[in-house]
């Protein structure tokens, strides 16, 4: 047991033994971590979040699936994951630069600068204002070029997807919002400004549309036939789910955000070397319920986050989030479960928190600040998911 003492959240998440267990819920797996907690307290926060990291992918794919394949969502969720990390730490450190005196800077033989026994982004003080000016002008020349070749190239982007096909095109040139209603049953709300491009009549083996613009889809399920939106840089695959596409050529930006279901998203490249078995790609990146993913075409990054206002997902037996003396641990099942966002805590804390208040009439994340409030806790977004802190209860 003594090599997991070193151990942090990131490796237990990429240890064989750990996975085995998390994955098959192996008895005899059970005893050794829970006889490993019980010598090493001190760790129980980061095997709980590792746990509930693995649980998250897992429980978004089937048992059977190639490893490789889930081994690629895991690492990828590690990437995000540091990636928010490092945001918010570059965030807290410019934050206390602007709010104290500057200390005297100190430039090892790396050329990093140290300043007041910290590592800080090294500044360039006596030409730094000539390489903004330059910088400012390759941006902006980049900038215009790029619009240009959106303007002026008619077989790329959208027109490039539907040429040489035969389609039936909706162009929205209202001012207000289009409802589409497709063959399968599908229903497509068609924003100003923007087109859709489908078959008059979907093949056996799938449903395919191509989207410039902005809309919201309602699709209807067909298990044999699974639906896919097309868009310049991505592809959206479902079976049957509701969710919204912003896929404007002229943009920086695609955003595709789940409203129900779950749905896979993947870069047009990969999407189309699937099909050659030579080739190993992703199996896309996994968008479930009040989540949203954007993609910077820039960078060709996709990043997963929560949408900006997350909806209560229609259930048969709907929470009324009014709590007496409720555990905390039980507070947040509740929203979880509403929302169907998996929110990472450590149970044994939070169960130990009674919480009386009533939260019917509040946003999702005003929910969250307020029993932060109350339990001394706080939350942050990683990846989609809500990650709670908290080292017990307000006395």
């Amino acid at each position: 047991m003594d090599q997991y003492q070193e151990y942090t959240l990131e490796d237990f998440v990429l240890d064989a033994r750990f996975q085995g267990w998390v994955r098959y819920r192996q008895p005899t797996g059970a005893v050794f971590w829970q006889q490993y907690l019980d010598r090493n307290p001190a760790q129980a926060a980061d095997i709980h979040s590792a746990r509930k990291l693995l649980d998250s992918v897992y429980r978004h794919y089937r048992t059977d699936i190639d490893d490789v394949e889930i081994d690629l969502e895991i690492q990828g969720l590690l990437e995000r994951v540091r990636a928010e990390k490092r945001r918010v730490l570059i965030g807290v450190l410019e934050e206390k630069e602007e709010g104290s005196e500057r200390e005297p800077l100190m430039v090892s033989e790396s050329g990093v600068v140290e300043e007041a026994g910290r590592v800080v982004p090294f500044r360039r003080r006596w030409y730094g204002g000539v390489w903004m000016k330059v910088a400012a002008c390759v941006l902006l020349v980049i900038g215009l070029g790029w619009t240009g070749w959106q303007y002026y190239c008619f077989n790329c982007g959208y027109n490039g997807l539907v040429s040489g096909k035969e389609l039936v095109e909706r162009v929205n040139t209202s001012g207000k919002q289009q409802v589409i209603k497709l063959t399968d049953g599908t229903r497509v709300v068609l924003y100003p400004h923007s087109r859709l491009s489908f078959a008059e009549t979907f093949p056996a083996d799938q449903r395919t549309v191509y989207l410039s613009g902005d809309a919201f889809f309602q699709v209807s399920k067909d298990p044999k036939r699974p639906f896919l939106v097309q868009t310049t840089d991505l592809v959206t695959k479902v079976l049957g789910t509701s969710f919204f596409v912003r896929a404007r050529d002229a943009s920086d930006k695609t955003l595709v955000e789940v409203r129900e279901g779950k749905v896979s998203v993947f870069k047009q490249k990969e999407f189309a070397a699937r099909s050659d078995i030579r080739v190993k790609t992703p199996n896309g990146m996994v968008l479930t319920p009040n989540q949203k993913l954007i993609y910077e075409h820039a960078s060709s990054e996709m990043r997963r986050t929560l949408s900006d206002s997350p909806e209560i997902v229609p259930s048969d037996h709907p929470k009324t989030f009014e709590f007496v003396n409720t555990p905390a641990s039980a507070v947040l099942t509740d929203i979880e479960e509403a929302y169907q966002i998996d929110i990472i805590f450590d149970r044994d804390v939070m169960k130990g928190c009674p919480v009386t208040a009533s939260l019917g009439g509040q946003s999702m994340f005003n929910k969250l600040s307020i029993l932060c409030e109350v339990i001394e806790a706080r939350y942050e977004v990683l990846d989609g998911k809500i990650v709670i802190y908290s080292k017990g209860c307000k006395s």
